[in-house]
């Protein structure tokens, strides 16, 4: 039953980020190049109407995303939001009335299949985290966050560096977010804080290479990269982190795969490329 409540609210955490990415990077599309991996790209989006509903529809996802990780494990919550990408493709195709053919069937079903497959097969829940793996995470912000400028820097505005970027750093936003749940359930209220703010400073980033990428590159390319790390590693990683330990592990692996290759197979369907970059009205 927790399984089933942990992915019934990563479904809705999944719809609420897809219409964010949809009305996020429209706006993201329409500003100058020059703006690429600079705050300047934000501040120039954050007086658009439409960027700032994609915003608050994020900033809605993510409290609902905290309880599906306090609910369900990594394992499970993170490869839901795949479903992410089956909303996009319906916005594409009720929309945008692009057609499905056998990538877009393949891809919901594939991610249909992931999210059945890891509900029996994930962790229980996330559970504690090991000393060394709070620490890993602690130390992996000081390297996520500042990313974006340093990719600035070494000229690396570029759609692949950029897509990277993002989906390490919402991977990122996940175990923040775990370790927040922790925090919370333990009444340790000042780390709470802690990860509360540093969940807050890595999204800011986060969000920034997310701007880059899909102002540079197309969506096809930029989407199954992100979606991609996003839904895989932190589950992957979750066992070096965590006492977690999944009771089927050759079928939690099945499940990891399918859930990239659901990614991928949605991720550049024209379909949800244009429900993620152009307007959600008749072309």
């Amino acid at each position: 039953m927790r399984a089933f409540l942990a992915v019934v609210l990563a479904a809705l955490t999944a719809s609420l980020y897809a219409l964010s990415t949809s009305l996020q990077a429209l706006e993201a599309r329409r500003t100058h190049g020059s703006t690429a991996l600079r705050a300047s790209l934000i501040a120039g989006l954050v007086r658009r109407p439409l960027w700032v509903a994609g915003t608050a529809a994020g900033l809605l996802a993510w409290p609902l995303q905290a309880v599906a990780l306090s609910i369900g494990s990594v394992g499970l919550v993170q490869p839901a939001l795949g479903l992410g990408l089956v909303v996009l493709l319906a916005l594409g195709v009720f929309l945008l009335h692009e057609p499905i053919g056998a990538r877009e069937t393949g891809g919901v079903l594939t991610i249909a299949a992931a999210v059945a497959i890891l509900g029996h097969a994930a962790p229980a829940q996330t559970g504690s985290f090991t000393g060394g793996g709070t620490w890993a995470v602690g130390a992996a912000f000081v390297l996520i966050a500042p990313a974006p400028y340093l990719l600035r820097v070494l000229r690396r505005a570029g759609g692949l560096p950029t897509s990277v970027a993002a989906g390490l750093g919402w991977t990122w936003v996940a175990l923040g977010t775990a370790l927040f749940d922790v925090a919370v359930a333990d009444r340790r209220w000042a780390a709470a804080a802690g990860w509360g703010v540093a969940v807050g400073v890595s999204a800011w980033s986060t969000l920034l290479a997310e701007m880059t990428s899909l102002q540079t590159w197309p969506a096809t390319r930029a989407i199954p990269i992100a979606f991609g790390l996003e839904m895989a590693l932190p589950p992957a990683v979750e066992p070096l982190l965590t006492h977690a330990r999944s009771p089927h592990p050759t079928a939690f692996g099945i499940g990891l795969a399918l859930a990239v290759a659901g990614a991928v197979l949605l991720g550049t369907s024209r379909a949800v490329a244009r429900a993620a970059a152009e307007p959600l009205t008749e072309p």
